[in-house]
């Protein structure tokens, strides 16, 4: 979004709109449900829409904080929390990247319409949407392998491929304890390409595919848990500020947007209760692995090996354990939402 467009001014209110365009309602895959179509408005033609409306939508309270510097959504198991201009909103503390900035206007916040479809909705509400998937088949991916050993830490001795298969191996006995049919995509130290991975996953037809992975970065102090959905088609994936004409591309994987999303909070939310964080947040990128799935899929960062404290805790097993406990508690979740959708 450009920043000429803010703040949005009165004449840009539309009551009851409906998609003027016919080819934007196609690319999103939905309307705006007939009671949320009071209140919107449009800034670089994205539909926006109001927040206190789409919080009493779900039946939760609204309301600015003191310092008018974010807007509350509560109820009472779930409390969420959205910033002025801002392209992340915490739920539950949890903070989750939308795909746009929230725009004020007029005292009041609204949100993209996209983010409504495709974070609030999955996560608060996955029966609006058809086609629930099935969750009896799990592909476990152990990033790297072989030739490819990943993130490094040479003074604990540490390599991304060893963890990464240390831990898939470990969620698998959990997943299959607990009735789950387990497809691994490497259960030794081998080579395969990220194509070679999905490929696996729909010749095994998954129901889900989950990513294992473990991040580096230059600075020592950076550290902490994040997990990654396929971004939406005409989305900016997280590290970028706004989209561009390559995010028009759809992919297979896509087709399962609102799966994506609410394993990937399911999973991110239980590695943070599990381990405790720091939680870096449940985030979209196009990774390929993700691309060309036919089921709904997850790829998480499990900490930094760059980071000493987390580095001495990575050479434990015990810790390893808890690690591979947190993940199928994430999936365990997902799979009990999916059960009461009817």
């Amino acid at each position: 979004m450009r920043g000429s467009a803010l703040p949005v001014k009165v004449g840009q209110f539309v009551s009851c709109i409906l998609f003027q365009s016919l080819a934007l309602c196609t690319a999103l895959s939905f309307c705006v449900p007939t009671a949320l179509q009071a209140r919107q408005i449009q800034v670089d033609g994205q539909p926006y829409m109001d927040l206190a409306i789409v919080g009493k939508s779900f039946g939760m309270q609204t309301y600015w904080l003191k310092g008018y510097k974010t807007f509350r959504l509560r109820s009472q198991w779930t409390t969420i929390d959205f910033g002025k201009n801002r392209r992340v909103l915490e739920l539950n503390e949890l903070p989750i990247y939308l795909g746009f900035p929230t725009v004020e206007s007029n005292g009041q916040l609204f949100l993209a319409a996209a983010d409504y479809k495709q974070v609030l909705q999955p996560i608060l509400t996955p029966q609006v949407f058809r086609s629930r998937p099935a969750i009896q088949r799990v592909v476990v991916d152990a990033g790297h392998g072989g030739k490819d050993s990943g993130a490094r830490n040479e003074a604990y001795g540490l390599m991304e491929k060893n963890l990464t298969l240390d831990v898939s191996l470990r969620l698998k006995g959990l997943l299959e304890r607990a009735g789950f049919e387990v497809v691994m995509t490497r259960d030794s130290d081998v080579y395969l390409s990220l194509q070679q991975r999905a490929q696996m996953a729909n010749r095994a037809q998954a129901d889900l595919f989950v990513s294992l992975h473990f991040n580096a970065a230059g600075s020592s102090t950076a550290s902490g848990l994040e997990s990654f959905a396929l971004t939406p088609q005409y989305q900016a994936s997280s590290k970028y500020p706004r989209p561009t004409t390559r995010d028009s591309k759809r992919y297979p994987g896509n087709d399962y947007d609102p799966w994506n999303a609410l394993i990937t909070y399911h999973v991110e939310r239980a590695l943070v209760q599990g381990l405790g964080g720091p939680d870096r947040g449940m985030k979209r990128a196009r990774w390929a692995v993700l691309k060309d799935l036919n089921c709904p899929g997850v790829l998480t960062e499990l900490g930094f090996v760059s980071h000493a404290n987390t580095a001495k805790k990575l050479r434990s097993p015990a810790f390893r354990q808890e690690i591979a406990q947190s993940l199928f508690e994430g999936i365990a979740a997902y799979r009990k939402r999916l059960q009461r959708i009817q």
